[in-house]
């Protein structure tokens, strides 16, 4: 309860519709295993996405690929498809959940991306009710596939994708036609995700 207070609190306006998916089922083999439980900045990252996804709604999904794969302070730990790579089988997963939980969009967050903007969820999910489609977070000339929000709508053509043998989220965005949105005016990218321990130590400073 109090989790769902402050969601309310932080965001002003509620955004019951949108649930939140923290990818964490990589194996995170570049640095030994274990990423979620990795330190930065004195807390566990799982620990951090769980914060920064409850401030966007009290409907939180975490992506694994093994059962017990992530000890999480909160949250509904679900399988990724088996049968699909890579995060494409995470987020066919989430969609599925979301659709029988009756909501009408998911945003991910990967696990292992401490400083997502406050309001990525926020911008990414007006977009997407406006546009009806997706909306991909971009930032320094790139798009960040794992950092979307995704209508429910869209989980058979994504599936019809998967179904042709394709596993990229990339592909998966172009072929539901997502629009952009921008971040910039910051010294570093607030996009930058952690996938060695150099990387870790750099952005801890």
């Amino acid at each position: 309860q109090a989790r769902l207070m402050n969601w309310r609190h932080v965001n002003g306006s509620p955004m019951p519709d949108l649930g939140v998916v923290i990818l964490a089922g990589g194996e995170g083999k570049r640095m030994g295993g274990l990423k979620p439980d990795r330190i930065f900045r004195g807390e566990r990252l799982i620990d951090m996405a769980v914060d920064r996804a409850c401030s966007w709604s009290p409907i939180i999904l975490i992506s694994v690929r093994t059962v017990g794969q992530v000890r999480a302070p909160a949250g509904e730990q679900l399988l990724d498809r088996q049968n699909i790579e890579g995060p494409l089988g995470g987020l066919i997963a989430a969609l599925e959940r979301a659709q029988a939980l009756c909501l009408s969009h998911v945003v991910t967050l990967p696990c292992d991306m401490p400083l997502a903007p406050a309001d990525m969820a926020e911008r990414l999910f007006d977009t997407s009710r406006r546009e009806e489609r997706p909306a991909v977070a971009c930032s320094v000339g790139r798009r960040h596939p794992v950092c979307a929000v995704w209508p429910v709508a869209c989980l058979a053509e994504i599936l019809d994708y998967a179904i042709a043998g394709r596993r990229s989220l990339v592909g998966a965005l172009e072929a539901c036609h997502a629009v952009d949105v921008w971040w910039s005016g910051s010294e570093t990218d607030p996009f930058e995700n952690i996938n060695t321990l150099s990387d870790l130590r750099r952005l801890s400073e």
